[in-house]
């Protein structure tokens, strides 16, 4: 019977812990380190799906009617544009962290002494 009780404040404090957590962690302002490139790169990546996924909305709502040609063409035009921004920026960032890893691959010289 102790043995039953004894695991039911053990599991209790467990839910507890695990519900006050973070709260704690906010409260003693705690934030796990994330590396800036890599969400930057992820941040662009959701960016680039939204704005495929706006242009081929463009795309049925014009073929359907609910745009008129102008209205269409201004906004495959701006969404057009933002999607070239993006994908630069993609590009330039993934070319810095191939960059960065070949040069962590590349052995450096070591002066000698004479």
């Amino acid at each position: 019977m102790s043995l039953g009780v004894a695991l039911a404040c053990l599991l209790g404090f467990a839910i507890l812990g695990w519900l006050l957590l973070p709260v704690i962690r906010e409260s003693g302002g705690y934030e796990p380190p994330r590396a800036s490139e890599r969400s930057e790169l992820e941040d662009l990546y959701i960016q680039r799906e939204g704005t495929y996924s706006t242009l081929k909305e463009l795309e049925f709502d014009h073929e359907t009617g609910k745009l008129i040609d102008d209205d269409y063409k201004e906004l495959r035009m701006r969404y057009s544009s933002e999607a070239v921004q993006i994908l630069k920026r993609i590009d330039e960032l993934e070319a810095s962290g191939a960059k960065a890893e070949r040069d962590a691959r590349i052995p450096k010289a070591v002066p000698r002494e004479s």
